[in-house]
């Protein structure tokens, strides 16, 4: 297998394992914020995140830092150093807003009025957002069989959903499920932002970055409310649920996944995002005893047809991409 082929293979492992994680994690939240209040919950699972992330960071940066060797310009080289370009700010900006404070802002609301199966529906809708936005913001021209792929995906996680008997379509939830497509759209918008940062940030530390700069905030935003929401934390499933979903779902799971994008680009990347749903379907089946339905199993074929296409997309472009260029 070339090195090119092990990297690809890493980076999908990345993103199907950020897909559990993130399944899972829709559960874990639904149930922790029946106890603890939203807002006190998001900051604290948040300051969790920071932490892990920022130990991430710092294990990534001494496994890869370079050699006194390695670093040092060959006297004797006559070509130029490369031409350093500027650091691009507002870009790490405009990610570090969507990533780290619009998105969570709007996924934690939007999940507290909205039942779980329409939050994944909604949230289904990122990787059409992610791939659109490509198109309009980076010019990233996907081929014909990669939006099959994309479409396909889309209606499996629909079948998933929907056969499942989940999604209410009550007006009573029009406000959380406008929020949670609006958590979709941010989130699609903060991946694109990456895209291009990524070649020059490593994917932890960019995502740490991002925490780091925005917890204080979701800290001031909740502070009236985190003293009960701490006492509370005295009972095991609540106390599980914020290290599950910090450590893990908004640590561990945001460094794998900017990984992810930063070998495979967002559009492929957030296909993955399509599997969160099936993963919290397998995991209400074998933890909650829920029956699974013929139709969410067709759905599930789908998704990974819709893998396959995009893969398989993805693999016809680079060759014609090498011969035009």
């Amino acid at each position: 297998m070339s090195s090119k082929s092990s990297v690809r293979g890493l980076a999908d492992a990345s993103l199907l394992l950020t897909t559990v994680l993130w399944g899972l994690n829709i559960v874990v939240v639904k149930a922790a914020i029946s106890q603890l209040d939203p807002l006190a919950f998001n900051a604290i699972r948040l300051v969790l995140s920071t932490f892990a992330l920022g130990l991430l960071a710092a294990l990534d940066r001494s496994r890869s830092t370079p050699s006194s060797t390695e670093s040092k310009t060959d006297p004797t080289s006559t070509e130029l150093p490369p031409r350093r370009t500027p650091f691009p700010t507002a870009r790490v900006i405009v990610f570090t807003l969507f990533s780290g404070l619009i998105y969570p802002l709007l996924f934690i609301f939007g999940i507290n009025q909205t039942p779980a199966g329409n939050a994944a529906l909604l949230l289904a809708t990122m990787p059409i957002w992610t791939a659109g936005l490509s198109f309009l913001i980076l010019h990233e021209r996907l081929p014909r069989l990669v939006w099959i792929g994309l479409s396909v995906s889309l209606v499996g996680t629909v079948v998933v959903i929907v056969s499942g008997g989940k999604v209410d379509l009550s007006a009573s939830y029009w406000i959380g499920n406008l929020l949670m497509l609006g958590a979709a759209a941010a989130w699609a918008s903060a991946t694109v932002a990456s895209g291009p940062l990524l070649q020059r940030i490593a994917p932890m530390r960019l995502a740490f970055l991002a925490n780091l700069v925005t917890t204080p905030i979701h800290l001031l935003i909740a502070a009236p409310k985190i003293p009960a929401a701490l006492a509370q934390l005295d009972q095991p499933a609540a106390l599980l649920a914020v290290i599950y979903s910090g450590a893990l779902s908004t640590g561990l799971a945001y460094g794998t996944w900017h990984y992810g994008v930063s070998k495979l680009g967002g559009s492929h990347a957030s296909v993955y995002q399509n599997f969160v749903t099936l993963i919290a379907v397998l995991a209400a089946w074998l933890i909650l005893n829920e029956q699974i339905t013929s139709f969410q199993i067709v759905g599930g074929i789908g998704l990974f047809i819709g893998l396959y296409l995009m893969r398989r997309g993805r693999r016809v472009a680079r060759p014609a991409e090498q011969k035009a260029g």
